[in-house]
Order: structure tokens, then C-alpha cells, then sequence
């Protein structure tokens, strides 16, 4: 993915500054959620370069370039996402957008028959599965809405995220229930 790319994806979410830089510099300012760290920090070989808020998960580029994430547990093992750069700092975009967007709706528990309506909706978006926020986490795209889904025990952790109400229609007309979070009831 190029650096051109990655920006139109951000500007589906945020409203950025349309200035030159790398995927890194594009990405940072947006982290209000996860943040990177005030001064490096090496891991083994692994420079840490996100910490998740709450400091349980962190996300880093091995001596070898890739990227790699891992629980902030000592002895835990730093396991490749698979993404490059781009995609790398685009997953974090994507994460910080639907944590912050203002429309959203999420239910834990979610039924496979759910999830399947939902995907038969989205694409994927260009990146790798995490491991969280939960268990293979991806993100998919409709439009500007994006949906994190996860699984869950013996279901899925779905929340699905847009910068208005007006972006996640095609989601309400699939008529799920959302157990967890519906911005349409606050």
C-alpha cells in the first residue's frame, strides 16, 4: 500500500492536514485511544511503537522490519501481524476511528448468521488480524462505516463505527440487534 492511499483512507474518517509524510507521521496525531510511547522503548529486538491505553498490548517492528504485537506480559511472545508499513499504521487508524467516530453499534455474543449478514456487506479492509482487542480481530469497510469484529467465546464481538448515522443505514436495515452499544438510543 502507498502512502497516497493510506491518507484517502484516513480522510474517509478524520479530517487531516493534507501534508507529505510517512505512514507513521500520517498516523500518530490521530491516536487518542492507543498512544506510542514518550520515550522508545526496545523489547529484545523489538522497538515498541504503540501501547494500547490501558498498557495490557503492544504493537512494534522487530530488527527484521515486520511488524509484530504481543500482550504486555513479561515472557509473552511478539507474534507477526503480516502487515507492511501502510497497512501496519492503517490497522491503527482504522481501530482509533472506531473508537472515536460518533455513530456506532456493537454486541458481544454475536451470532455467526449476524456476522455473515454483516460481511455479505463490508470488504475487508487492507490490513492483518490482530489478536485484540479480541480474538482474531479484523476490520471490515462499507462506505466511510467500518466494523471490528472479533471473536467471542463461542460468537463474535462486533462494533461497527461511522462518522454519522446517516453512514451505518445499511446496517440498520439488516435489522440485527445490538446488545451492547446503539448511538441511535443515546
Amino acid at each position: 500500500m502507498h502512502v497516497d492511499e493510506l491518507r484517502n483512507w484516513i480522510l474517509s474518517w478524520f479530517e487531516v492536514p493534507q501534508k507529505v509524510g510517512g505512514p507513521a507521521a500520517l498516523v500518530v496525531p490521530l491516536l487518542a485511544f492507543n498512544r506510542v510511547p514518550g520515550t522508545p522503548i526496545l523489547d529484545g529486538d523489538v522497538e515498541v511503537l504503540v501501547i494500547e491505553n490501558q498498557g495490557v498490548w503492544l504493537w512494534g517492528r522487530d530488527q527484521h522490519g515486520s511488524y509484530v504485537e504481543r500482550e504486555n506480559k513479561p515472557a509473552a511472545v511478539w507474534r507477526r501481524t503480516g502487515e507492511d508499513e501502510a497497512e501496519f499504521w492503517l490497522h491503527h487508524a482504522a481501530f482509533e476511528a472506531v473508537w472515536s467516530m460518533p455513530a456506532r453499534r456493537s454486541s458481544q455474543g454475536a451470532s455467526g448468521s449476524s456476522l455473515a449478514l454483516i460481511l455479505g456487506g463490508t470488504a475487508p479492509l487492507p490490513v492483518g488480524e490482530w489478536a485484540w482487542p479480541g480474538d482474531r480481530q479484523r476490520i471490515h469497510v462499507h462506505g466511510r462505516s467500518l466494523v471490528m469484529v472479533c471473536g467471542d467465546g463461542d460468537g463474535y464481538w462486533i462494533v461497527a463505527a461511522a462518522p454519522s448515522e446517516v453512514d451505518l443505514e445499511w446496517l440498520d436495515a439488516l435489522g440485527l440487534a445490538w446488545a451492547e452499544t446503539d448511538t441511535r438510543n443515546a
